[in-house]
């Protein structure tokens, strides 16, 4: 499991800082465009929270924590994330980081907590 998160956030990594627009067509794609108008949104807002999704539970799957601060920093990992992600971008010359994509981030990190429980929920009584 580490592995796969890993992997995933060097692909966000990627997404996030590759220069110039990395996703035209996936912007253009209609279930973006679609959620995006519903939400009174940019699509690429859209495309962060569904980048951020996955990052809590993939994280709470690699650690599989025990102690109660680790839990803890785990729930914060998507903000930790998308603030880094965001200050790295705002130094860049051919990005911008702004406060929008971080709340998309966030955004996209507390829909992935359902996840979290659905794929995790039964763990404390299987351990015993």
């Amino acid at each position: 499991m580490i592995f796969l998160l890993v992997a995933y956030l060097g692909g966000c990594t990627y997404l996030l800082f590759v220069k110039g627009d990395s996703l035209p067509e996936l912007k253009k794609s209609g279930a973006i465009l679609w959620l995006a108008s519903l939400l009174g949104v940019m699509p690429d807002k859209v495309i962060h929270a569904v980048l951020f999704i996955p990052i809590i539970p993939l994280t709470w799957g690699a650690v599989r924590p025990r102690r109660g601060m680790t839990k803890v920093i785990i729930l914060w990992s998507g903000l930790i994330f998308g603030a880094i992600t965001e200050i790295i971008q705002h130094y860049l010359p051919y990005r911008t980081g702004n406060i929008s994509d971080l709340a998309a981030d966030i955004f996209g990190s507390v829909l992935g907590v359902p996840f979290l429980l659905l794929f995790f929920s039964g763990e404390k009584t299987k351990r015993k």
